[in-house]
């Protein structure tokens, strides 16, 4: 699985390095979906040979002016993860089985389904309350992007 990981992380760095430097958030993690699922050939999903338990491997990236964390976990069985407050923008990529996400309309008060087949995904944004449903033998990807908060005001100390 280290393998796989390493990959991942590789187009990370590739793909980072070539989106325009002023985009950032759930855009930014929106291309990088788009990147590591074109890509998804170099990722050698098929080779992996799991062993009997739940793994979970973790790599934080700094690269250029991005911080992101990269989680890889495989669940050998069910796991569930109920009314979870995302603190950071994430984007999850599903290699293997069928993942449910609920997420809550602060509106309506009532959750919203989504089920990700193998290679898809989706990105989720900061304060977003949901449930994560992950069946046995899954194998799924999860980017953290820990973005700078960016002062874009007009400031006339700084204006040439």
């Amino acid at each position: 699985m280290d393998i796989v990981l390493k990959a991942i992380v590789a187009i990370i760095k590739e793909e980072t390095e070539n989106i325009n430097k002023k985009i950032y958030g759930t855009t930014f993690l929106e291309i990088l979906k788009e990147k590591i699922l074109d890509k998804q050939d170099q990722i050698f999903i098929k080779d992996i040979q799991m062993k009997n338990s739940n793994i979970d491997i973790e790599e934080s990236i700094n690269y250029l002016d991005k911080n992101l964390f990269v989680k890889l976990s495989y669940h050998q069985t069910p796991k569930s993860l109920l009314k979870l407050k995302l603190d950071k923008n994430l984007l999850f990529i599903v290699f293997k089985e069928l993942v449910k996400i609920d997420i809550l309309n602060h509106n309506t008060q009532k959750y919203i389904n989504i089920n990700l087949k193998p290679f898809t995904g989706v990105t989720l944004s900061k304060g977003l309350v949901c449930n994560l449903n992950f069946p046995k033998n899954s194998l799924i990807m999860q980017l953290e992007a820990n973005d700078i908060d960016f002062d874009i005001e007009k400031n006339p100390n700084e204006t040439i």
